[in-house]
């Protein structure tokens, strides 16, 4: 942890002086729904990067189609210790992935919303000025029932 954390810091320190850049981002995520084989949805795309003076890595995927052909865009907050994803489309959410801290939020579809808990078990950031790793291991609940055990590793190149 206190590794991660000086490791962003420097980043930051360091891309202060850089502006806005594209970078391709890849987001694997592997969903275990209590069925035989765990789903795994693979997402690679392009995206700008950006880091705060204060140090968060700010992710906005360009727009682009889902699984289901709808258009979407994800958007990612990224610090040492928390991740804040943000997808807008027919079907929108945000979640915020905090080591020991559960996030409740909305889970908006074009059938009505949801109540969603997500609650992060493991949360590692590792990174430098041309690349981000991020990896995540939560569980997900909605409307108080467990949906699925999940692991995302997010990637970003510049």
């Amino acid at each position: 942890m206190v590794r991660a954390m000086s490791l962003i810091h420097d980043m930051s320190k360091k891309m202060r002086n850089h502006m806005e850049r594209k970078a391709n981002i890849s987001v694997i995520g592997i969903h275990d729904r209590g069925e035989k084989t765990p789903e795994k949805i693979e997402s690679k795309g392009t995206c700008t990067w950006d880091i705060t003076d204060d140090g968060i890595n700010v992710i906005k995927g360009d727009e682009s189609r889902d699984e289901s052909g709808e258009m979407v865009t994800t958007s990612f907050r990224i610090s040492s210790s928390k991740i804040k994803m943000v997808r807008k489309g027919s079907f929108a959410s945000v979640m915020v992935f905090e080591k020991g801290v559960d996030h409740v939020s909305t889970y908006n579809t074009p059938y009505g919303a949801m109540d969603m808990k997500v609650k992060t078990d493991i949360l590692e950031v590792d990174g430098d000025e041309n690349h981000l790793h991020a990896h995540v291991k939560y569980v997900l609940e909605m409307d108080g029932q467990v949906t699925s055990n999940s692991d995302i590793k997010i990637d970003i190149r510049a």
